[in-house]
């Protein structure tokens, strides 16, 4: 066997070795338990910001839970039309009402006042805070709730599948949730609320009177990655928080690959700008093995630039089918890696300017 055979092997496994180590660890995350019933009085909290496309499918989802939970949806400042779908929505549904967010203060970020916003006033024990585009399976409310009561969670956030269509979401979403599972390592010990903190702003179930003693969303008004940060805001107060996968979540974040580039490069920026060895590792992880495979192809070496090929796909097969998408479109590697890390180091190299993309024409700075 020749040395860059061997090197090709070698390097070739080591990165399908990562993706299999993901995926085992993937399908050992526990589920949700059963449905708690009866179930704590919940409100839920829904931000909006020029959501005409999501929000009217999002609040149908939210009014048909089992648990039945009061929902205020809190406009903040939309001129597509959005609130006016809800408010027409809300005339003949009792348990929904529309409210509007008021201005920005200084110091505040909109999705974080909005949600202040819809927080004043009311009893409830529970506060869900969820956005536009998610879709909500009818017993998934019930479930987090039982969650929290069997493991002593004062937080439930949850991790849904990610919905993608044609090509530019397909190369660039499955990816980038490969890598932030990757990251998460341990589900068990997530779920748990063991290890670091980790949560998903898509659906965070908070026991108010825990989140209050924290300080609730005046003390995260200004933070770039406002779910990290109030996990870790529960956790430093002494509360307890789990993550979990859950099936019955599906969201479909961003439309094309112009929306989920720029939505990307603004998340990977905030979430792991901050940690420089993370990004090094990650980008050393995606870029050896197709820098190897394009030095292969450059001499001519076909069996060794198949072999890191192949097994470069077949990981990006494994992860995709097991985050819920279809495999065929691993047949795309190297692309698929490219376009991460890119996106990677350019949120990266965001994040160390100050200021990362915009997002709905609000600047986004550190």
């Amino acid at each position: 066997m020749s040395l860059t055979l061997a090197a090709s092997l070698l390097l070739g496994a080591g990165f399908f070795g990562l993706a299999l180590r993901t995926e085992e660890r993937r399908r050992q995350a526990p589920v949700l338990p059963a449905p708690l019933l009866p179930v704590p009085e919940t409100i839920v909290l829904l931000p909006i910001r020029d959501e005409r496309h999501n929000v009217a499918d999002c609040v149908e989802t939210l009014l048909g839970q089992t648990a039945a939970p009061r929902v205020r949806v809190i406009d903040d400042g939309s001129t597509d039309g959005s609130g006016e779908l809800v408010a027409a929505r809300a005339v003949s549904e009792s348990r929904l009402a529309l409210l509007a967010a008021g201005p920005l203060p200084p110091g505040w970020r909109g999705k974080v006042h909005a949600l202040w916003a819809g927080s004043q006033g009311g009893t409830a024990p529970w506060l869900l805070t969820t956005d536009a585009d998610t879709r909500h399976a009818p017993d998934l409310l019930a479930r987090a709730h039982a969650a929290a009561a069997a493991r002593g969670l004062d937080a439930v956030s949850l991790a849904g599948v990610q919905e993608v269509r044609g090509l530019g979401e397909n190369l660039l979403v499955p990816p980038i949730f490969a890598l932030l599972d990757t990251l998460l390592a341990d589900w068990e010990e997530a779920a748990a609320g063991a290890g670091p903190p980790v949560a998903n702003g898509q659906f965070i179930l908070l026991r108010r009177e825990a989140w209050e003693a924290c300080g609730g969303f005046e003390a995260v008004h200004n933070e770039v990655i406002d779910d990290i940060a109030m996990v870790s805001r529960l956790r430093a107060g002494g509360f307890r928080t789990g993550f979990f996968r859950a099936a019955g979540l599906r969201v479909r974040m961003y439309r094309g690959w112009g929306e989920a580039f720029r939505g990307w490069r603004r998340n990977l920026g905030g979430l792991l700008g901050p940690s420089p060895r993370i990004v090094a590792a990650a980008l050393a992880v995606l870029l050896l093995p197709v820098a190897a495979l394009a030095t292969t192809v450059l001499a001519g070496l076909a069996v060794e630039a198949t072999l890191l090929w192949a097994t470069g796909a077949a990981a990006s097969m494994l992860l995709r089918s097991g985050g819920g998408h279809h495999p065929a479109w691993g047949f795309l590697y190297p692309l698929d890696a490219l376009a991460l890390a890119a996106v990677l180091a350019l949120g990266t190299v965001d994040r160390r300017r100050g200021r990362l993309s915009s997002w709905k024409g609000r600047e986004m700075r550190v």
